[in-house]
């Protein structure tokens, strides 16, 4: 961490004008280390190109949240490899392929011609030297996607004297035309079975013809990459928008490094580490041609330009990619710009974090900043809690050379009623105006997102677009409060009428386990590999939250743990940052034993030691934690619960929550967490 936020400061200090980070990053904080370094970077004028992560396609996975960089999906285009396997039965299955033609040939699983005493599962996956030459020479290999790099397991049939691969995934997920060591097809799940059951009734006899693929030119694109991670953003309680746009991520032909590629020039790279640079690209060739737009300016300019295909719900596409597909030459003349800078961002960090001075956040708003989150000047509208009504504002510039009529139109948001003000703009080159936007709970459903699009149009032919998503909730609370023991005080916002009953469960004090883990040279976590150790924790019923947690100040060193949850052999939660900062949270966990694996992924020696915390939570009060709340609601309206503590020992991790209902049922949200470090 500390070498790349000294990366990150010598480019700024160089002078350069573009930065591009193909690296993941943290999905929960805006001021982790490399956040802050990028936003003193934007500050300095440097626009920032980040990766979302390949966590899809599961929500709430997308990273590097900070509003003052550009977060980037992965997208596919339009070229394709597009290629098939038939079956001595006749039956042919498509899939993604650059292959040239090979048989028909012997096919077998990789499952029956592995090397005496292998792991089986690496069998099954094609890991290198684990497939036996005197079974594979000559034949075809079905193998499974996983674990390793897609071309290594065409490495390991070729080396094991194999002459093409078919490879299946499972689950589904991106099909992709890799430049393998042998002729190969990459299928589907189903397709993948049924070619296995088919080699299974055939046995011997069983054979097969990978075809010559073709590449076409006018593939359905672009779509989300299903490796691309998605929103809601974690960090921020839904307020802020990320992805923040998506650009080329699937099968990117460019030069490579020979010596980690097999001795090619070029090859086909997958993953948001691809998207970032053409972001980055674009961002370069839109600063030379306009060297006076900030970064934000530009990642404006790119988002209210950008394109889609509407394959779903809207909330659904915008969370995958955000304001949409760049389109680079649309982006030169975007008409207006959503812009920003540094006291804008102190005051949504004011409002998002701890991480500002209290006399800071007061100076800000005295002069005019908003602190509410949703009511940063950024080319989306996102409200993780829509409580009955709000209202949203923005601010616009002209940055055409002509006096521009704009009107507002609205696309979406069913179930909300959705109110520009003003309704049209007449702005003059330059010339700059605030409107606002208000979202009233009509039939939408709570807790569940609905999304849209906001479109100013003029006579010039700009549409100047950006995407909306709001959660209707019964109740809008804060995610969690952390405290050292002194009284707490919060407000909640009504989004009905009616009694209104805050109840408090906990505190409960940490279990903690204190070890030492060594690194794992490898850095590719396999529970029970290189550099783990596990937790068994046994979770009763009536358990309301679990929480496993990692802290810098708990570890021996400037080391980088990560941690993992399995409940049996799926994997329910994880947390890998670049410290040792790291939490997993399960809400109403079902009860049954689960798994914490702490990874040494980075440790700053040859081990690391540490002190792992867990909580489990019920739903007892458990007297330490007093709660004074209003006994009435009223939609739209907002009341100050207020929190004080007793009978808590020293230097104590504490854990509790405070539940919501009408005084008969359970408000529909989940309760507020509280965390208490007694000194």
């Amino acid at each position: 961490t500390s070498d790349l936020v000294a990366a990150i400061d010598q480019a700024v200090a160089d002078g350069v004008d573009v930065i591009n980070y193909s690296i993941s990053g943290t999905q929960t904080n805006f001021l982790d280390p490399a956040q802050v370094s990028f936003l003193y970077a934007a500050d300095a004028g440097v626009f920032v190109s980040a990766s979302a992560g390949n966590s899809g396609p599961t929500a709430s996975t997308v990273a590097h949240p900070g509003p003052w960089l550009t977060t980037v999906a992965a997208g596919t285009h339009n070229r394709n490899g597009v290629g098939s396997v038939t079956l001595g039965d006749g039956m042919t299955y498509d899939g993604a392929s650059i292959a040239t033609a090979v048989g028909p040939a012997p096919l077998v699983d990789a499952v029956d011609v592995g090397m005496a005493g292998a792991d089986p599962a690496e069998v099954e996956m094609c890991f290198i030297g684990t497939l036996d030459p005197a079974l594979v020479a000559g034949k075809i290999v079905l193998c499974k996607r996983g674990v390793i790099a897609r071309v290594d397991k065409s490495r390991a049939v070729q080396m094991a004297g194999g002459v093409g691969m078919i490879m299946y995934n499972s689950p589904d997920s991106s099909l992709n035309a890799d430049f393998h060591f042998v002729p190969s097809v990459h299928v589907q799940e189903a397709e993948g079975l049924a070619i296995k059951a088919y080699i299974a009734g055939m046995g011997a006899g069983a054979i097969a013809t990978i075809n010559a693929a073709t590449i076409v030119y006018d593939a359905p694109a672009p779509y989300t990459a299903s490796f691309s991670s998605r929103g809601p953003l974690i960090a921020g309680n839904g307020d802020l928008l990320k992805p923040d746009l998506m650009a080329p991520g699937v099968d990117v032909l460019a030069a490579v490094a020979p010596p980690g590629n097999a001795g090619f020039n070029f090859n086909l790279y997958s993953g948001t580490s691809m998207s970032a640079p053409h972001v980055a690209g674009v961002a370069a060739l839109l600063k030379d041609l306009h060297p006076d737009w900030s970064p934000m300016a530009i990642k404006s300019a790119l988002m209210t330009s950008a394109y889609d295909i509407l394959d779903g719900p809207a909330e659904q596409v915008i969370f995958r990619m955000g304001a949409g597909h760049i389109d680079p030459n649309a982006a030169a003349d975007p008409g207006l710009i959503y812009d920003s800078g540094w006291n804008d961002w102190l005051a949504f960090l004011c409002g998002t974090t701890n991480g500002v001075g209290p006399a800071t956040c007061d100076l800000l708003e005295m002069y005019g900043y908003s602190t509410e989150p949703s009511n940063l000047n950024v080319p989306s509208i996102a409200i993780g809690a829509l409580a009955g009504t709000q209202t949203v504002t923005r601010t616009v510039e002209n940055l055409f050379g002509k006096p521009s009529h704009y009107t507002a139109s609205i696309e979406g948001m069913d179930g909300i009623d959705v109110v520009v003000e003003p309704s049209t703009l007449d702005l003059n080159p330059g010339g700059w105006s605030d409107f606002t936007v208000t979202f009233t709970t009509t039939t939408a459903p709570l807790n569940t997102y609905t999304g849209g699009f906001l479109t100013w149009s003029d006579e010039h032919g700009h549409n100047v677009r950006i995407p909306l998503v709001v959660k209707p909730v019964a109740l809008a609370a804060p995610v969690e409060l952390f405290g050292t023991g002194d009284p707490l005080s919060f407000d909640v916002t009504f989004g009905y009428t009616g009694d209104f009953v805050a109840a408090p469960r906990g505190l409960v004090p940490a279990t903690t386990f204190t070890d030492t883990v060594l690194d794992d040279p490898t850095d590719n976590f396999v529970p029970g590999g290189p550099g783990t150790i596990s937790y068994d924790i046994v979770v009763p019923a009536g358990t309301t939250y679990m929480r496993a947690a990692l802290f810098d100040e708990f570890t021996d060193g400037a080391d980088d743990l990560d941690l993992y949850v399995y409940r049996g052999s799926t994997l329910v939660g994880s947390s890998g940052s670049g410290t040792s900062a790291e939490v997993v949270n399960l809400i109403d966990p079902v009860a049954d034993t689960y798994t914490v694996w702490v990874h040494g992924w980075g440790t700053d020696g040859p081990d690391a030691t540490y002190t792992l915390f867990t909580w489990l939570l019920g739903a007892v009060d458990e007297g330490n934690m007093t709660v004074t709340a209003p006994t009435t609601a009223l939609i739209g309206e907002t009341g100050t619960v207020d929190l004080t503590f007793s009978g808590l020992m020293p230097a104590t991790k504490y854990l509790g929550s405070v539940a919501y209902s009408d005084g008969v049922d359970p408000l529909p949200l989940n309760p507020t967490i509280v965390r208490i470090d007694t000194p």
